[in-house]
């Protein structure tokens, strides 16, 4: 436990000169065998659509569960999955099934499933971000030897690994990401914020005081810069990119 907690350390000091997403798996691996857990999982999921949302994933998980898993779409009945989507508290994999709301024989059936595969006993800890992009942060172990003991003490570096983790990966991913040539003006900001409040064109040139035939214009621009169909998939688009926040 003391070697994972210089490894936080180190993660924690040095974020800025983790470039890569093989940078972070390398960090994760290491952390994983520091706290004696044989495998762990750091799944991301980015709301760029609703019906189609980026996911992506840096684990250790054997090859054959991610195939099984993903081809049989566990995703929609895992009670992990569900769980962290609904809660902001870590959970034990063996107290899932001890909650009604989780324990469905579709749930039984996949926990024992990923059991096969030596994903017997875990934890995960659910993230999420400003701008709605949520993670999960997964160890698991065959082993149930002193398992609460165990997890007792890798909970809190677990949870600041997973903090640390998440902030470096959205990190490379922003800058990874192919830049746009036309950004939203802040004008053209401006009058999403407000049509996302229910305002009209008229009311939007009230409160920003300009006409009404302008507010139309900046939004027609911001709808197709955002590739969006209407005034309100740009509205979406904007908050789920993080391009609308609240004001405070």
């Amino acid at each position: 436990m003391v070697q994972a907690f210089q490894i936080l350390q180190d993660f924690s000091g040095h974020q800025s000169q983790i470039s890569t997403l093989d940078d972070v798996k390398i960090l994760c691996d290491k952390f994983s065998e520091m706290v004696g857990f044989e495998h762990y999982l750091f799944g991301m999921c980015r709301p760029t659509s609703l019906s189609a949302p980026e996911i992506s994933s840096i684990t250790n998980y054997p090859d054959a569960w991610i195939k099984t898993y993903f081809e049989s779409s566990y995703q929609s009945n895992d009670p992990v999955v569900r769980y962290c989507f609904e809660n902001v508290t870590p959970v034990r994999w063996d107290q899932l099934l001890e909650l009604d709301d989780y324990l469905t024989p579709a749930a039984e059936q996949i926990l024992a499933q990923a059991a096969e595969f030596g994903l017997i006993h875990g934890i995960s800890i659910p993230l999420r971000s400003h701008n709605g992009d949520f993670a999960i942060f997964s160890l698991a172990s065959a082993s149930g030897e002193d398992i609460d003991a165990r997890f007792e003490k890798v909970l809190p570096l677990a949870h600041a690994f997973c903090i640390e983790l998440f902030g470096t990966v959205m990190r490379i991913n922003i800058n990874s990401a192919p830049k746009k040539k036309d950004n939203l003006t802040p004008r053209e900001v401006e009058c999403l914020f407000w049509a996302c409040e229910g305002k009209t064109t008229w009311e939007i040139s009230k409160i920003i005081d300009v006409t009404e035939r302008t507010v139309i214009f900046h939004l027609t621009s911001a709808t197709k810069k955002l590739g969006a169909v209407n005034r309100q998939h740009a509205v979406a688009k904007a908050m789920s990119s993080g391009l609308i926040k609240p004001r405070i």
